[in-house]
């Protein structure tokens, strides 16, 4: 992501997270110079985007999102493999992330990613005091390496 992609990113982001983030939060990202800042595009269209932080031997999934005449495509499966892969290549054992619980699609398809609940986190949205679900997936070794 650069700073150029912030216009798409923040329209999408304000019509489809359940706690969006900012303008500056992003560029906050940008300007440490965070590899885990991913968009993806289709024929130059900013379509979706990630952001993790690497902890240790850990990923933390901290933004995720996908426009919405996007989905439905598969294309949030192809985001969340493509985070797998990317941490898989630099090492890291597990991805760990936080999702509202009364986000149904985003844990139906976590689910499918294989992520498993492995906590609650009571309040974690301050703007509505609703409780996040902890979710955790063990990134298999590739055999092949």
């Amino acid at each position: 992501m650069s700073e150029r992609d912030l216009p798409e990113t923040v329209e999408i982001e304000q019509t489809t997270i359940y706690s969006p983030w900012s303008r500056d939060m992003f560029l906050a990202e940008i300007e440490r110079q965070n590899p885990g800042l991913i968009v993806f595009k289709v024929e130059n269209r900013l379509i979706g985007y990630l952001c993790f932080w690497k902890v240790m031997d850990e990923a933390h999934l901290l933004n995720v999102s996908l426009r919405v005449d996007f989905r439905g495509k598969g294309l949030g499966k192809f985001i969340m493999d493509y985070l797998e892969n990317t941490c898989r290549q630099i090492g890291l054992s597990k991805i760990l992330l936080e999702v509202a619980e009364t986000n149904h699609l985003a844990i139906k398809l976590y689910k499918k990613c294989g992520f498993v609940k492995v906590g609650l986190r009571k309040g974690f949205y301050q703007e509505t005091g609703d409780d996040a679900i902890l979710m955790e997936k063990f990134i298999p070794v590739d055999s092949a390496n």
